[in-house]
């Protein structure tokens, strides 16, 4: 898999793919969320294993403890999670904060959502006033990650403004995205428009 493969409602994902290099982070439980499955521990690619673990330790240095709150979803797991919100918040919060099976990032391990531990206490309560957040605003993509979903790129993602969820592209790629300030979405066009000269 290409780190910076694009996968949306339009970019789907094969009901039964899971990478075969999954790796557990840590002990916390797989999100905070009383309907997952607790025995479930956050997991995401060995291949971006190494890039999370310098980004969490540099961050680290600097004051902040940045965890994986929930990594590695399958395909069935994420329709748990959709119909789950259906049901509690209704569709139209569904569609704008939830990704339908097959589009969500985290079925490719290549993406996860953050908390922080602070005063030895887990929390996933992430805002972008956040001084971690900032931190991983301005850092994350020296470490090859992007901010997925950023505020006003709504129209574009089609996913309301999400400061916990952090994906890997690549360092290079990273770069691109965080210098022009733009999304995934955005670089593949440019991608696209490279190739057609």
């Amino acid at each position: 898999m290409d780190f910076d493969i694009l996968i949306n409602k339009d970019n789907i994902l094969d009901k039964d793919f899971v990478p075969n290099d999954l790796v557990t982070t840590d002990n916390n439980e797989n999100n905070f969320h009383k309907y997952k499955d607790p025995n479930l521990k956050p997991q995401i690619s060995n291949a971006i294993l190494p890039y999370f673990t310098l980004m969490q330790k540099d961050a680290y240095l600097n004051g902040f403890s940045i965890i994986v709150d929930s990594g590695y979803r399958s395909f069935n797991y994420q329709q748990v999670i959709w119909d789950k919100n259906v049901l509690e918040k209704g569709l139209d919060y569904t569609q704008k904060y939830i990704m339908l099976p097959g589009s969500s990032e985290h079925q490719s391990g290549l993406a996860f959502d953050v908390a922080y531990y602070r005063n030895g206490i887990y929390t996933d309560d992430v805002k972008e006033d956040d001084p971690e957040y900032n931190w991983l605003i301005n850092n994350s993509y020296k470490y090859g990650f992007i901010l997925r979903y950023p505020k006003d790129k709504e129209n574009i993602t089609h996913i309301n403004f999400e400061p916990w969820h952090f994906r890997f592209v690549g360092i290079n790629a990273a770069k691109i995205i965080h210098d022009n300030n733009i999304t995934l979405e955005e670089y593949h066009l440019l991608k696209e428009k490279k190739l057609e000269r």
